[in-house]
């Protein structure tokens, strides 16, 4: 989809890092750019610079180590901008260079303004953004949405706003910058909970498992484990009672309308749970299929990936990885009849293709040996 295109991966982490892999996963021929010496950050997750993570977040991509603090190394990196669609590097001399490029700039919190100097990581935005507040126990702290939801929320972001940069290059010739924040990103995640701010003025409490505006639409104890229920409207609760074999919670006055059910929560949520006590996890989704009644089983997560829809839709891939082994990693999410992604070359050793990538500016091998020797670059 995406082949032809060259991207110039400055970031490091996760945000930046993986809108890139999104990108090369597409075809795109992406050079990631590290340091010398030490490399992006992921790599020291384990001794020896090649980390599980690091394999994950860098698929598909040439690596090439170039100190940037050095003259030689800032303007070496420049050539490479001045021959590139897509990058992170000061867009001012970029796209002087080069100026169709499209520069995204990924940050905590944006390019300017009273935070933009200050350091953001996952728990940071989600700590800011307001996530953190809407998550945990009743009564209990602001709770972290597992995962680097907010890395990943700004790297698909920016993968999204990337592309869309390349539609409007196509048609008009011109590139741009796109700033693309963690903080601005997380709370992008949030369009419901703020509208229902807006409209009633009122701080969200932290509500655990459930839905604060609509019931039954939480997580439910069920014989042997737990079963997430989410009921949208009458004709689905109509159905949902009588597979749940308690066809008086649809007559009883209590229980008749989501607003009567949320007066009336902890005695609903009781009621349910007897009932679902009676049966497995896995017996009660089969009944609620067949009810048409959205439900399914919460999994820990060694469970996920003995399911078999997340099997047949091939969501997990597995990449000989050196400097690792075997490395099972999440595959391209989304499938594509025409063009779909695929994973061509695992990720880089550090300065693995720096050799190759400068050879391809037009430096001789004298030349690239000179450099290392500087320590202007590293090869690997």
């Amino acid at each position: 989809m995406l082949e032809g295109l060259r991207v110039l991966d400055l970031s490091r982490v996760i945000a930046g890092p993986y809108c890139a892999t999104l990108m090369a996963d597409l075809g795109a021929d992406v050079v990631k750019v590290e340091r010398p010496g030490r490399g992006d950050d992921l790599r020291a997750w384990r001794g020896d610079g090649m980390s599980a993570t690091f394999a994950a977040i860098n698929r598909n991509k040439r690596g090439i180590a170039v100190d940037m603090q050095q003259a030689e190394g800032a303007r070496l990196v420049l050539e490479l901008a001045r021959r590139a669609d897509k990058l992170g590097v000061g867009y001012a001399a970029v796209s002087a260079v080069n100026p169709p490029v499209i520069y995204v700039s990924v940050t905590g919190f944006g390019q300017t303004g009273p935070h933009a100097k200050r350091a953001g990581y996952n728990t940071i935005a989600q700590g800011v953004s307001g996530i953190m507040a809407l998550t945990g126990m009743p009564g209990g702290p602001p709770t972290k949405v597992g995962g680097s939801v907010a890395d990943l929320a700004a790297g698909f972001l920016a993968f999204g706003v990337a592309n869309a940069a390349l539609v409007h290059r196509q048609r008009t010739g011109r590139g741009q910058h796109l700033d693309v924040s963690l903080l601005a990103s997380t709370l992008a995640l949030l369009p419901d909970p703020v509208a229902h701010y807006f409209d009633s003025g009122k701080r969200p409490p932290r509500l655990g498992n459930r839905n604060p505006n609509l019931t039954p639409a939480e997580a439910f104890r069920t014989k042997d484990g737990w079963l997430q229920v989410v009921i949208m409207n009458p004709d689905q609760y109509t159905r949902f009672a009588k597979a749940l074999g308690d066809a008086g919670l649809a007559t009883d006055p209590k229980f008749q309308t989501n607003d009567t059910r949320l007066v009336h929560h902890d005695e609903l949520r009781a009621r349910i749970e007897a009932a679902l006590a009676h049966a497995t996890t896995a017996t009660w989704v089969e009944r609620f299929e067949a009810a048409q009644v959205a439900a399914g089983p919460i999994y820990e997560f060694d469970e996920v990936f003995e399911d078999p829809q997340v099997k047949h839709l091939g969501l997990v891939a597995e990449v000989d990885q050196p400097g690792y082994g075997k490395a099972k990693m999440l595959a391209f999410p989304v499938r594509a009849g025409a063009t779909p992604a695929r994973i061509r070359r695992p990720a880089p050793l550090l300065g693995e293709h720096t050799a190759e990538v400068l050879a391809e500016l037009g430096l001789a091998r004298a030349e690239i040996e000179r450099l290392a020797a500087r320590g202007v670059v590293a090869v690997a």
